[in-house]
């Protein structure tokens, strides 16, 4: 009997070490050594109704490939203004993280969209915020920014212009309502809460001082179904939600075609119109032109991939193995595409978050 007794308890104490190895948690959640913190997107449902605190902590809204290895989430509420409760949220789970000691080792923050604007305005703050409250800053390395809103995003600017107004087109307001979730004819400003601070001009002035943690973009340009319908109202090329002079880190809102002007979104070698200059510490490193502004962060394959900037180290080393593929004609094949492609290896059969998540992890 005694012996059954300890023969149970060793198998549930190694039970419980096989547990804690394999769990996501451990196992996953690093990328080259560094805790994951995740900062989703506009939640759309917050307009329509604002979510509680308790919800708010829970929320897991980024996709189930980067939720498997993160260690952390900034969630905010898109109901909420930038500087204040956006701010303040974040600013209340940064110093749970900071006395945890999460970010000992360095922290990488993944983000989507408009959590490109929180998480540049709680980098440009949060030492003196942590320090002024008694916690130490958080170590973050470099940020991984997919699709990034921290340069606005011109459905924004049809939003703003549509409440109070009959003077903004019907076509318009259906497409940006469509993609914000909500119905443009409102009477009152507060009902846009976040997007106010998306416009251009209102995300180009938030934070808008260099400091010293590397963004690495990643930018697409495809178009998946409905959304489409927004393509027409962001000038530039765009990802269905936002332009590419924001995606890219483009120093200014032009309506830019590329993240290079030499590399076209499909890895194609030609003149682009690309951006005049980066924001500082701004690397765009990847674009594809088949994937939208939701399906990036998605372990889904949509096609290739091609490089801006590659083989360097801005916190992370980002080391993509690359090929390129030249396409010529004889005289009488009038129809076919000629030039020269770069591509990202694998990228033909690998998605964008896994095969960003490869590379950097090594």
């Amino acid at each position: 009997m005694n012996n059954n007794k300890r023969l149970m308890s060793v198998f549930a104490t190694l039970g419980l070490m096989l547990s804690a190895l394999i769990a996501p948690g451990m196992a996953n959640a690093q990328l080259a050594g560094h805790n994951v913190i995740l900062v989703h997107g506009l939640v759309s449902d917050d307009l329509i109704k604002a979510p509680t605190r308790e919800e708010l902590l829970t929320r897991r809204k980024m996709s189930t490939f980067w939720q498997s290895r993160a260690e952390g989430y900034f969630n905010w509420s898109a109901a909420d203004r930038l500087e204040g409760g956006i701010a303040e949220f974040v600013f209340e789970q940064a110093k749970r993280y900071s006395a945890e000691g999460l970010c000992t080792n360095g922290c990488v923050l993944v983000t989507h969209s408009t959590g490109d604007l929180v998480s540049r305005y709680f980098l440009a703050h949060q030492e003196a915020w942590l320090t002024s409250a008694g916690y130490a800053p958080l170590n973050i390395i470099a940020t991984i920014d997919f699709a990034g809103a921290g340069g606005g995003t011109d459905l924004a600017d049809i939003a703003v212009g549509a409440a109070n107004s009959d003077y903004v087109p019907l076509p318009m307001k259906l497409a940006a309502g469509a993609v914000l979730g909500m119905d443009l004819d409102i009477t009152d400003y507060k009902d846009l809460g976040v997007v106010l601070d998306l416009t251009t001009s209102g995300a180009r002035n938030h934070a808008n001082w260099p400091n010293s943690i590397p963004r690495l973009r990643f930018s697409v340009s495809g178009a998946d179904g409905a959304n489409a319908v927004t393509k027409p109202f962001i000038r530039g090329a765009d990802d269905t939600v936002v332009p590419a002079h924001s995606s890219c880190g483009a120093s200014a809102p032009d309506a830019i075609q590329s993240c290079s002007s030499n590399i076209a979104y499909d890895g194609k070698r030609t003149w682009q119109f690309g951006p005049r200059g980066l924001m500082p510490n701004h690397f765009p490193v990847l674009m594809a032109s088949d994937y939208d502004h939701f399906t990036l962060v998605a372990d889904q394959h949509k096609g290739n991939a091609t490089y801006v900037l590659n083989n360097f180290s801005a916190g992370l080393n980002v080391d993509f193995a690359t090929n390129t593929r030249t396409v010529t004609r004889r005289w009488w094949q009038v129809w076919k595409e000629t030039g020269t492609w770069q591509y990202v290896a694998g990228s033909d059969s690998t998605s964008f978050s896994s095969l960003i998540y490869q590379a950097l992890n090594d």
